[in-house]
């Protein structure tokens, strides 16, 4: 399936590639949890796609996630191991747990939090409740106070880290997350922030994709092709302990006059691999 950036994208990819006057934005932290479960014919990923409405990846299929709240995402209790250094340092990795399980919560109805005892959590007459009162400000580290619950970073392993091309307007450093479906909790998509939700083997889902039915950002389709690789959800969470995550960028390079795309380390700039030209514009979206 091929999708073209819009023609102002180009434009810059070309401004930046010979040095010209375009400033890339800074790029905001962000989580992104893949959600795993083992269905009838093995791993399943949930992908959710966004309305048409929205101003960031509109009509993309995409795994829950968003920006790190640093206000309520600093005040969880989140135990167990995070994973720092050329990651991100502590306080941002612990930010980054509790921004990934509280999108989840608000986006898929599924909440990644455990009680004292390490059993988790469990819907009740009061989940529809807590769900929209995440949404409030300091919203989440209240629900999980009344519920008595923590986070339990071991629960999400690190699996990628993209960061937005420097082409765009919007732009974040993004750490995506996997998480095995907790026992006993189901998703529940949210009725403004996604049109659809479904489970789909990854091999399922890139299929789509090339078929053109099922519009994503090259990150996800990177993490599908990783997890279609594997046939349950405790063979895709062992790799992803022993991967190492490194921060990928895509970005625009001049070859004897012609524009054309590398992935770089997101740190250094080093490039470490080509790639295609990004499927449309992470902010407008396939249009």
């Amino acid at each position: 399936m091929t999708l073209r950036m819009p023609e102002e994208l180009v434009a810059r990819a070309r401004m930046l590639a010979e040095g010209g006057a375009w400033t890339p934005p800074p790029a905001v932290p962000a989580a992104t949890v893949v959600l795993l479960r083992d269905g009838p014919a093995g791993l399943e990923a949930l992908l959710m796609r966004r309305p048409a409405t929205m101003a960031f990846a509109p009509g993309m299929h995409v795994f829950p996630g968003g920006r790190v709240d640093e206000a309520q995402d600093s005040r969880p209790t989140v135990r167990g191991s995070v994973p720092t250094g050329a990651w991100a340092d502590e306080p941002l990795a612990r930010a980054i747990v509790a921004a990934g399980v509280r999108e989840t919560f608000e986006e898929a109805g599924v909440l990644l939090a455990v009680d004292r005892s390490g059993r988790p959590a469990v819907p009740d007459g009061g989940w529809a409740r807590d769900r929209r009162a995440s949404e409030r400000a300091a919203g989440f580290p209240e629900v999980l106070v009344r519920r008595r619950l923590h986070l339990d970073a071991d629960l999400l392993v690190p699996i990628a880290h993209w960061i937005t091309p420097e082409v765009e307007t919007r732009r974040y450093d993004t750490r995506f997350l996997a998480a095995a479906l907790p026992a006993g909790q189901e998703v529940d998509r949210h009725e403004t922030e996604t049109d659809l939700a479904h489970w789909f083997p990854p091999a399922d889902a890139l299929a789509a994709y090339e078929r053109g039915a099922m519009p994503m950002l090259p990150p996800t389709v990177a993490v599908l092709a990783e997890l279609a690789r594997h046939r349950d959800v405790g063979d895709a969470l062992a790799w992803a302990r022993s991967h190492p995550v490194v921060p990928l960028m895509p970005r625009a390079v001049l070859a004897d006059g012609a524009l054309t795309w590398v992935l770089v380390h997101g740190a250094t700039g080093a490039v470490v691999g080509p790639t295609g030209e990004p499927a449309g514009s992470e902010e407008r979206g396939t249009r």
